[in-house]
């Protein structure tokens, strides 16, 4: 098993099926995420964190992997004491609800299109965090095959409003590319990087117009 089958079994579990464009994927707040999984229990099951290994997530900071594994630990304790051929009880839902609720929270399914974009993803963001400028509010990723069929990078870098206007816009875009593209080229050499632009606002028009 891999870090790809476990993006995949928790995803399926979670019904957070993948949009064709992740640039315009719904934000996956607590809120979001806490009326997908009340909406059905179907996630309550061990095939929900199915191919979890911990040393997949070697990327992660120590804490954020370690938490990783508790939660996964813990939801697969309860998931092995329900009965398959009836419906989980309201005892086994509340104790595992927050714990699988948090497992899709840590995986960033709208931020990072597929396992491998999450991966490189990370390295990216610790890459330039140390100077990571205050008009950059977000990154997503995507990784695939570009139109000629070369492995490819997509970085869709979300700017605060105020950096959206004329004046401060290239200044602003010149510096993030500066930073974005060599983190790009250093953590995955063999992937083209393609950079594109949006501002918070215009996520905010097409989370209000889904």
């Amino acid at each position: 098993m891999s870090l790809h089958d476990f993006w995949v079994s928790v995803r399926t579990g979670a019904r957070l099926f993948a949009p064709q464009v992740i640039v315009d994927a719904p934000r996956l707040d607590s809120d979001f995420i806490e009326r997908t999984l009340r909406s059905a229990t179907l996630w309550l099951a061990r095939g929900s964190v199915a191919g979890f290994d911990e040393r997949d997530f070697h990327f992660l900071p120590d804490t954020e992997r370690e938490r990783l594994g508790q939660l996964v630990s813990a939801f697969q304790e309860i998931a092995s004491g329900v009965n398959p051929t009836a419906p989980s009880t309201n005892d086994q839902v509340a104790q595992a609800h927050p714990l699988f609720r948090d497992i899709v929270g840590m995986l960033e399914f709208d931020r990072y299109e597929d396992a491998e974009a999450f991966q490189l993803g990370k390295k990216i963001e610790r890459e330039i965090q140390t100077y990571r400028p205050r008009e950059l509010a977000k990154l997503r990723f995507r990784t695939g095959l570009d139109h000629t069929g070369d492995p490819a990078i997509w970085i869709w870098a979300f700017l605060q409003d105020e950096a959206w206007d004329d004046e401060q816009f290239l200044a602003s875009a010149r510096q993030i590319d500066e930073l974005l593209d060599p983190a790009a080229r250093r953590v995955a050499p063999d992937r083209w990087p393609s950079l594109s632009f949006r501002s918070l606002a215009e996520e905010a028009e097409i989370a209000a117009a889904s």
